[in-house]
């Protein structure tokens, strides 16, 4: 996904146009670029994914958020227009050091066998639905798999210049635009799920998070809830 002043501006100006025809009063609401950014813990016994979007959203227990979790709040409304869909391996469950990653790899799965188990997300699907309307039918996490023309080596020389590193343009390349924008409301049920073929065999480590992060406009205090 390109990123473009020209393309930030009509995002901004569909995204009134979008509010709007959901019901929502968007001439009094505040309107800045934003994200969400949703994760949860790979399973080995998993291919069912709930993906929080609300800040009270709990299904997922002491797990539903984490320290780099971007939830909506119950008083805001978030137009996307870009979906990231990939995977992190922290350190510990409160780690903030960590990268999002847009391909597996030995080096950012820790082996080869994690690797190659990790690539089942690829072949899984992204759905959505609010209030019961199904918005995402299937939307393929195969369009945001990104692998650099520069990649992480997996035994680095002694000394430099040759400790490569992945491209770091990797996250702009694997946020794919979304037409038409979705419009996601605070006060609505949002209901967010990855669906894989299969449980992901191997997990990176116990702290691997898959990642979903929406790009897009956030409106605040524009819903029925105060």
């Amino acid at each position: 996904m390109i990123f473009s002043q020209q393309g930030a501006r009509q995002v901004f100006d569909n995204a009134r146009n979008v509010v709007s025809a959901a019901g929502l009063n968007a001439s009094q609401a505040v309107l800045s670029q934003s994200y969400l950014r949703s994760e949860a813990l790979v399973s080995t016994t998993v291919t069912n994914y709930h993906m929080p979007i609300l800040v009270n959203d709990n299904q997922n227990g002491a797990n539903t958020s984490f320290n780099t979790s971007q939830l909506l709040a119950l008083q805001d409304a978030f137009v996307v227009s870009g979906i990231f869909i990939g995977f992190g391996n922290p350190s510990s469950n409160t780690d903030a050091t960590f990268t999002p990653r847009t391909y597996p790899s030995a080096i950012n799965c820790g082996t080869q066998a994690a690797a190659t188990a990790m690539q089942t997300l690829y072949n899984g699907q992204l759905q959505l639905s609010v209030n019961n309307r199904q918005i995402l039918t299937a939307f393929p996490i195969t369009n945001c798999y990104y692998v650099p023309q520069t990649q992480g080596l997996t035994t680095q020389a002694a000394t430099s210049p040759f400790h490569a590193i992945d491209q770091n343009d990797g996250f702009a390349s694997a946020t794919v635009p979304i037409e038409p924008n979705i419009v996601l409301i605070g006060s609505k049920n949002n209901v967010l799920t990855i669906q894989l073929p299969a449980a992901i065999s191997s997990a990176p480590s116990a702290f691997a998070r898959l990642i979903v992060i929406f790009t897009g406009i956030l409106m605040q205090n524009v819903t029925p809830v105060r």
